[in-house]
């Protein structure tokens, strides 16, 4: 919408693929109930950057002194 804040996140070609990846498997489990497919650990490690990154952003605060593997577990 015009005059909306916009927030940029710049992902590498592995990262984007993972988000990708993820987005369409959830779309894919709410419309047709497939199964979410796990994640491997780089790609988790990597969207987890993503989500970190995406609520500074969006200047969610971090609790837990913002320590990596320990942010909130909620929506926005």
């Amino acid at each position: 919408m015009p005059g909306e804040e916009e927030v940029v996140l710049r992902l590498d070609r592995p990262t984007a693929t993972a988000l990708a990846d993820l987005i369409y498997n959830v779309g894919e489990h709410q419309a047709a109930g497939m199964p979410i497919v796990g994640l491997p650990e780089d790609d988790s490690e990597r969207l987890g950057r993503v989500l970190h990154d995406l609520w500074r952003a969006l200047g969610v605060p971090l609790p837990y002194g913002d320590l990596r593997g320990r942010e909130p577990r909620r929506r926005i």
